[in-house]
């Protein structure tokens, strides 16, 4: 298994350790990002619950990667400087614009990620073909073997940057939309603060 796996590498050239090794750092960087989105979309739905029930609920002071937005925004609000509604939107837009990035995180990179492997087994195709028509120049077309080694690096680095891709993309998609739930459950959250207050 491991020995036609290194062949296999071997076959693709070195982009094909490029493109595995970028494909292997998106991956880590998806687990991460859908562990943490569903941890805040757990404790978001919590405390969007004990906000519905007591007007004045505050969430506890939020500690590390557990705490929600919600009690990440409500934590940071300075009430001491709020004398109306205004105050208070004011506020809740700075603190929801500073704390976006962090809940993003990883996406943008996972994104670029997932354009950037289809290029890189093109890098491939490109390379692969080049040795195709060194061979050519070298010996006509008479060493078939020679040039079938040339055809196959390109075919086997578009395919893994295509197969890598195709997941990353997919799955950068369904992040993306649980992000926009989580974004949802925060903002009803805050309009509820906000209506709440005279």
């Amino acid at each position: 298994m491991l020995s036609s796996f290194l062949d296999l590498m071997a076959r693709g050239g070195a982009v094909m350790w490029v493109i595995l090794i970028t494909a292997w750092i998106a991956f880590v960087m998806m687990a991460e990002r859908a562990l943490q989105i569903e941890l805040w979309i757990r404790e978001a739905l919590r405390d969007q619950r004990e906000l519905e029930r007591s007007p004045s609920y505050q969430p506890p002071i939020p500690s590390g990667r557990r705490s929600s937005p919600i009690a990440i925004l409500l934590y940071r609000l300075n009430w001491r400087e709020i004398r109306s509604r205004s105050d208070l939107a004011k506020q809740l837009n700075i603190q929801l614009a500073e704390l976006m990035p962090r809940l993003e995180g990883t996406l943008p990179t996972i994104a670029i990620i997932g354009s950037l492997l289809p290029m890189l087994g093109l890098l491939g195709t490109v390379i692969g073909m080049i040795q195709v028509f060194e061979v050519i120049a070298e010996h006509g077309t008479g060493d078939p073997m020679q040039m079938a080694h040339g055809i196959s690096q390109a075919l086997l680095t578009t395919a893994s940057g295509l197969i890598c891709a195709i997941p990353v993309i997919f799955v950068h998609h369904m992040l993306v939309r649980r992000m926009n739930l989580l974004l949802a459950l925060t903002e009803q959250s805050m309009l509820m603060v906000y209506n709440r207050h005279a």
